[in-house]
């Protein structure tokens, strides 16, 4: 009995009232925070920073690069982030995705095909 007493207390501790430090008191997507216990029993918040899509390819149609974290543009400097972090150890590594590089390669490819189709085919029109 006295243990679920104390849960309902705690729970009724969660509920209680914040207030936010900074800026204004609307709930935006740059004023999200989160709830937390402090030590003492007490109730915080803690602001949490907006979540970023990460590194695209430049086409577009292939979307994310893998491997790169999502940062916020200002942490992708050297001061916050070094070099190895930011790329990917394959040909275009920070730059293209996996997708986009291999569309590319087989694109190519196929080009050289087609040259030496048309080639072959100049060849036995000749003869």
């Amino acid at each position: 009995r006295i243990l679920r007493k104390t849960r309902k207390i705690k729970a009724l501790h969660m509920t209680a009232r914040i207030t936010y430090k900074r800026r204004h008191c609307y709930a935006t997507r740059s004023n999200k925070i989160r709830k937390l216990r402090l030590p003492g029993g007490k109730l915080g918040i803690q602001y949490v920073k907006k979540k970023t899509k990460g590194p695209q390819t430049p086409s577009g149609d292939h979307g994310k690069i893998h491997g790169v974290p999502h940062l916020r543009t200002q942490k992708y400097s050297r001061k916050h982030l070094a070099k190895n972090k930011k790329t990917v150890n394959r040909a275009y590594g920070g730059v293209l995705s996996g997708g986009a590089v291999r569309e590319r390669i087989v694109r190519a490819f196929l080009v050289e095909e087609q040259k030496i189709v048309k080639k072959v085919l100049k060849l036995q029109a000749n003869k």
